[in-house]
């Protein structure tokens, strides 16, 4: 027997009826993607707008963990302002830079950004931090395991960079106690079965891609023997390492063991961002039907959540709506 598995997406009726019980503690946790966090930070947004975290445990992996940044410090519209403002931007990354091998993705200048054009409030996030554990994730490149930054305790600037390093368009590794990391989806795409190893067995999951999608290049094998021990080759076996922990993930969320329930919110079609090069319009797009996902959650199972959880009032800050921009 498995646990419950329960999708969110606008539109669908398997959440409509379902009632929780007996709910003490839930985590979220929010997959990457790039720019297609976009909908997450739709999701979040809606979330802020409500007051509404009752989490204890938060975990992000890449953008992800960006997001739950701007989420945790309380800035309605941040995260959306990261990606349109920021990572759209030459500075950012740069195609014609990436391919002269003159850089990949400034994650330093991105990170700079967060404290100053784009301000973080860690201040307030510290206070809405001091009853919940806030983690960044990584993959160690040395074990090829993942590790979890906590954002209240570790460096942040290094945390946030080390989870959002992506192996191929970052050209080093980020250096963190003395150990190198990079994004955290190489081995925790979806950091889900983190959150139950925890203890939780109520756990909310933000997608950026729809719950069917499949990624399977094991094709892709036999070019990296013939390959050898070249660049390319390790790339390729990178991608197909991301690709067995993504199906292992897949697997967990699909049958959950019987005593977790997953609440998972995903876009019902692929959405129109993509990892790097998306435009504003896209960006704008997917943005709206994370928020419209964000409160077709509210609607239905968020309220029992809430109620649930009894939470302490001064223990979550968020800025009125509009603010931290």
């Amino acid at each position: 027997m498995t646990g419950k598995h329960i999708s969110y997406a606008v539109q669908n009726v398997e959440g409509l009826s379902y009632s929780p019980g007996g709910v003490s503690k839930v985590a979220l946790v929010t997959e990457g993607g790039g720019q297609r966090g976009i909908f997450t930070a739709g999701v979040l947004d809606a979330f802020l707008e409500h007051g509404f975290n009752p989490f204890s445990l938060l975990i992000g992996t890449s953008s992800g963990a960006l997001n739950l940044a701007s989420f945790i410090c309380g800035q309605h519209h941040h995260a959306y302002r990261v990606i349109t403002e920021a990572t759209t931007t030459a500075k950012f990354f740069d195609i014609y830079r990436y391919l002269s091998r003159r850089g990949g993705l400034d994650l330093d200048w991105l990170i700079e950004q967060t404290k100053t054009e784009l301000l973080l409030d860690w201040q307030r996030g510290c206070q809405n931090m001091r009853h919940r554990t806030v983690l960044a994730t990584a993959s160690n490149m040395a074990f090829h395991q993942a590790s979890y930054f906590d954002l209240a305790s570790d460096d942040r600037t290094l945390s946030l960079k080390a989870s959002c390093s992506i192996p191929g368009l970052s050209h080093q590794h980020v250096v963190a106690n003395e150990e190198q990391w990079v994004d955290g989806g190489l081995c925790a795409p979806i950091p889900v079965q983190e959150a139950y190893n925890r203890g939780y067995r109520h756990i909310v999951v933000v997608r950026t891609v729809p719950i069917e999608q499949r990624f399977d290049h094991c094709w892709m094998t036999n070019i990296q023997r013939m390959l050898g021990k070249t660049k390319a080759a390790s790339m390729i076996a990178l991608l197909l390492e991301h690709e067995k922990n993504y199906r292992q993930t897949q697997e967990f969320l699909n049958n959950p063991p019987d005593d977790a329930t997953i609440y998972e919110i995903h876009p019902r079609k692929p959405l129109s961002s993509k990892l790097i090069g998306s435009d504003i319009e896209a960006l704008d797009t997917d943005y709206q039907k994370g928020h419209r996902s964000g409160r077709y959650f509210l609607n239905t199972i968020g309220r029992h959540l809430n109620n649930e959880c009894v939470q302490d009032s001064n223990q979550y800050q968020p800025y009125a709506q509009g603010g931290g921009e």
